[in-house]
């Protein structure tokens, strides 16, 4: 944030966030679809999580982040490497390489913020308002309008199960991440991710891929690694910092019907009242869900899954 967004109080440089975070996010799907066009899905990822590692440790060494020297903290930071950038990412391609529907794909990642709101409140006492609860099932409504058209095909078993895989990810990795990322320089933690994602994807890609390129899937990586990997990762994991999960996640109600009208812009689908419908429902819900909450402790949130995931500490 800049210096005069700095000087605005915190809610509300909260809300500019996570409005920023909406056609950022939302970029990914559409432009992810035009790099697969010209690549495998697996050398996209591949060559993201590569360029933005160095790019992102270059970085780290430059401006010499503190980096983290506990061994638990850094096992944490590699479990989110593992969860959000690289079991993610490869879920939601190969779900679609199975013939799941996109709109399933992103119904259930459109959801997730109900999934980790529920967790977060089970596994790290973080309790959302009533009026919270209302604005996420209001959000899920809005997930459901924007893509209930596209959901009319099954896909494989095998499908679907990448594409439980991948909302794991996004579950579990932002959960993590609330915890053990509380303490932690988020450019030396995006570093540590995206080194580990990049171990992950490069045999997968390697066995069942490969690594080519086209000259027309450069640009559309050069966004996805720099606007998404680097760009929108720091600016979740600054709200994860200052709000609870369910609250810093809520943005991801507006993606599927935001992705669904950028989609129809720029990759010429066609635009469903269902999508117009369901970005007014969301943004109903996420401003809900964003309602001023007293801010709520990490330490105490850190404890508590800490404890259930890790063991107890001295």
């Amino acid at each position: 944030m800049g210096d005069q967004a700095q000087g605005l109080p915190l809610g509300t440089r909260l809300r500019l966030g996570k409005a920023v975070m909406v056609p950022v996010w939302s970029s990914g799907f559409i432009v992810g679809t035009l790099a697969v066009r010209h690549a495998s899905g697996l050398s996209i990822l591949f060559w993201r999580m590569s360029i933005a590692s160095l790019a992102m440790l270059a970085l780290a060494l430059a401006l010499r982040v503190e980096w983290p020297r506990d061994p638990r903290t850094l096992l944490e930071m590699v479990v989110v490497g593992l969860l959000l950038q690289a079991a993610q990412f490869v879920g939601i391609f190969l779900a679609l390489d199975h013939g799941v529907p996109a709109g399933l794909v992103a119904l259930l990642a459109g959801s997730s913020p109900l999934l980790v709101a529920v967790l977060a409140t089970a596994l790290l006492d973080e309790h959302l308002e009533p009026v919270q609860w209302v604005g996420s099932v209001l959000g899920v409504a809005g997930v459901v309008f924007a893509v209930i058209e596209e959901l009319n095909g099954t896909g494989s078993a095998l499908g679907f199960l990448f594409a439980l895989v991948g909302l794991a990810g996004l579950v579990g990795g932002t959960l993590v991440q609330r915890v053990g990322g509380a303490e932690v320089d988020p450019r030396a933690a995006n570093t540590i991710q995206l080194i580990v994602a990049a171990a992950v994807i490069a045999p997968l890609t390697a066995l069942t891929a490969n690594f080519d390129l086209t000259a027309a899937a450069l640009a559309p990586l050069a966004w996805l690694t720099f606007g998404l990997s680097i760009g929108a990762v720091l600016l979740f994991f600054w709200l994860l910092r200052n709000e609870k999960s369910g609250e810093a996640t809520s943005f991801l109600y507006v993606v599927p019907a935001t992705t669904a009208i950028g989609g129809a812009a720029f990759l010429g689908q066609p635009l469903q009242l269902g999508a117009v419908v369901g970005l007014v429902l969301a943004f109903i819900g996420v401003r809900m869900v964003s309602a001023p909450t007293e801010t709520f402790p990490v330490r105490r949130a850190a404890r508590g899954l800490g404890r259930l995931v890790f063991g107890s500490s001295s």
